[in-house]
């Protein structure tokens, strides 16, 4: 049976629904401006309606407010996701890049990589008429030495360059370890206000920022799951009985599950006595590996892996490619060694006094140049692997004058880090095939480490092409004889001219025994012969000992250097500069373009998710204006209705 004053309970809902909706717009309009804030809406509906008289119909009850949700577009909030953690990545490379470029860029007056090479063989040509000019030879050889300055300073900032962005790279994974527990911290206090079956809606409003500036550092994946499986299925529709978590996954790897996190953390590349291992021949000194804090490796090489985090990786390891690669037939064990073949291939178990060691053959084609430590990595047809940290290795070379690979190393031993368990290691499993050993394997990006490795090659080129008359694979350049096999104007035949120093050796200068190992020079200790530098005379551009001083026949074959097109897989020394300068320019504009593609793309979603989940001030104010007419007509009735009682109760007396 209705109350009496069952119309007052009808208006009181009505006057309680209004308000209810004026407060809400009231924080919307409060919160306008502030940083991720979404339009909350208040969900209204009828309450339980009653039966009429005799049962007959239903008469309203009113209304009442269930929830007040945040207005928020869960496709729009991942595909923005998405393309922030893509532009964050590009927008890094572009950036760096920028400053690569800055740093080889060719400078005013001549101070350029390209403009010194021209400017060397330049003053190579006036020597050719001018053998005898003491000048002329102190001013072709000064060439060289502003040439190696040249390249010297380029690589050192190169080389600076790649250790920032290594610190760089340990600082971002300490940023999105921080997003990941503040993340973390906001869901133990929207599970304990959401208890009750309400929204938390400003503090996932907070999180959702968070989680925006997680993706602009790494690629995620946000999921929130029903962990109770009956509100999951439909079997209760009690909103206290719902228990939702949120699981962040970084390229398919568990971050944040609701309340625990999954930190990732930087160890320096060392061997347990503190040694750094090199991933590129390029590095100096212990770069940082990323591993998760359960004890997993981060993929930092992986192909899916995006965002700024990705971006810095890319720069610091890509090497284009560029590695070492060996042929997958390596015996376990070893054949004992031999005076004929003292390195047989194969692997060799540590004994009490030596160290576990693996002797493999070079590809065709493999880079060949291997930084004093490494990493081997070893990849089996069922996509089961390996990484094994070496400590050191030996280059055997071709050193048979008739071969055409004379002078060109043909395999290599490597020392094998005990710590790593190298014995329990079969680099061919019973019921698998070993599809891979590689050194050096990373990224293709062009980075960093790629514009250093191209340096090196040019520097080494040069100084082959000089000293020996030969390109770097050991094959003689047709025309070209080297200042070994010249003489001076004393008649003494020529010895080193270019090769490089190191800081316990300033100066290398090979004693003609063996093979000289051109890979130890770098563009980092490139430099010219300094006895020759303080004393012109000695400078072996004569094809005798005896032919006069005027004879020039060397220099005008090194001339040669400067136009053979089989000096690089690019063609000549001009053209080897212009193909490093452009692939520069194109990585760093194909930087640029996708930086501002995802940039601008990323500004659609954006303005699509504002447009959505944004406070608009002309609809908050309209919706503002017709909530108030709604209590102003409660408010009048519930007058009305108050009249209608008190003229019942208090005028109209006993009939």
């Amino acid at each position: 049976m209705r109350s009496a004053f069952f119309g007052l309970h009808v208006t009181t809902s009505a006057l309680n629904v209004a308000r209810a909706n004026l407060h809400t717009i009231a924080h919307n309009i409060a919160n306008a401006e502030t940083q991720g804030f979404s339009r909350q809406v208040a969900l209204q509906q009828a309450h339980q309606p009653l039966r009429g008289s005799a049962g007959r119909g239903m008469v309203g009850t009113g209304a009442h407010i269930t929830s007040v949700i945040q207005v928020r577009n869960q496709f729009l909030d991942q595909k923005f996701w998405s393309q922030h953690s893509v532009s964050g990545q590009y927008q890094t490379k572009f950036d760096i890049m920028t400053l690569v470029q800055g740093i080889m860029r060719e400078g005013e007056g001549g101070a350029g990589i390209s403009s010194s090479i021209d400017d060397m063989f330049a003053r190579l040509r006036y020597l050719t008429t001018n053998a005898q000019d003491l000048t002329f030879r102190r001013n072709f050889m000064a060439s060289i030495e502003s040439l190696a300055t040249t390249l010297n300073s380029t690589y050192s900032q190169l080389r600076q360059q790649k250790a920032d962005l290594n610190q760089e790279i340990s600082v971002t994974v300490g940023v999105v370890n921080s997003l990941g527990r503040q993340i973390s911290a906001l869901n133990r206090q929207i599970t304990v206000l959401e208890l009750d079956g309400s929204n938390a809606n400003d503090l996932r409003d907070q999180r959702a920022v968070l989680i925006d500036e997680l993706s602009r550092y790494v690629n995620i994946d946000v999921r929130e799951i029903e962990t109770n499986a009956d509100f999951a299925a439909g079997r209760t529709t009690d909103p206290r009985k719902s228990q939702r978590q949120l699981v962040i996954l970084i390229d398919g790897v568990q971050f944040v599950n609701h309340f625990d996190l999954n930190q990732i953390e930087v160890r320096q590349r060392t061997t347990s006595d503190g040694t750094g291992i090199a991933r590129n021949p390029e590095e100096q000194g212990a770069m940082y590996d990323i591993w998760w804090s359960s004890g997993m490796p981060f993929r930092m090489y992986s192909p899916t892996l995006r965002g700024e985090l990705a971006g810095l990786i890319h720069l610091r390891d890509g090497n284009g490619g560029n590695f070492a690669n060996f042929g997958t037939a390596v015996p376990v064990p070893a054949p004992a060694p031999s005076p004929a073949n003292p390195f047989p291939l194969g692997f060799v178990a540590a004994t009490a006094t030596t160290p576990a060691t693996v002797t493999m053959e070079f590809n065709a084609n493999s880079r060949v140049d291997l930084g004093p430590t490494g990493i081997i990595s070893v990849l089996n047809a069922n996509g089961s692997g390996r990484d094994l940290r070496y400590t050191d290795y030996i280059l055997h070379f071709d050193e048979d004058p008739t071969s055409a690979t004379f002078g060109m190393p043909t395999h290599a031993t490597f020392v094998l880090y005990e710590g790593d368990n190298p014995a329990n290691t079969d680099f061919a499993p019973v019921g698998t095939t070993v599809t891979d050993i590689s050194v050096g394997r990373t990224t293709s990006y062009m980075g960093i480490p790629y514009f250093m490795a191209r340096l090196n090659e040019l520097t080494r080129t040069l100084a082959a092409a000089f000293n020996e008359g030969r390109y770097l694979d050991g094959n003689q350049i047709p025309g070209v004889t080297g200042h070994f096999n010249g003489y001076d104007l004393n008649g003494n035949l020529g010895g080193m001219f270019l090769s490089h120093s190191t800081p316990n050796d300033p100066w290398t200068n090979w004693n003609g025994v063996g093979v000289f190992n051109y890979f130890n020079i770098t563009a980092s200790n490139f430099r010219i012969n300094p006895e020759l530098l303080a004393n012109p005379d000695r400078l072996a551009i004569a094809n005798g000992p005896a032919t006069g001083e005027s004879n020039a026949d060397l220099a005008h074959s090194w001339v040669l250097i400067s136009t053979d097109r089989g000096m690089f897989r690019e063609g000549r020394v001009g053209d080897f500069v212009s193909a490093m300068t452009g692939d520069l320019g194109i990585t760093g504009r194909q930087a640029e373009n996708f930086a501002m593609s995802y940039s601008e793309l990323m500004m659609v979603i954006d303005n699509q998710r504002r447009a959505i989940s944004g406070v608009s001030l002309d609809e908050e104010v309209a919706m503002m204006i017709q909530h108030q007419l709604v209590f102003q007509a409660a408010a009048r009735l519930f007058t009305t209705i108050d009249n209608i009682y008190d003229t019942m109760i208090n005028r109209m007396g006993n009939w």
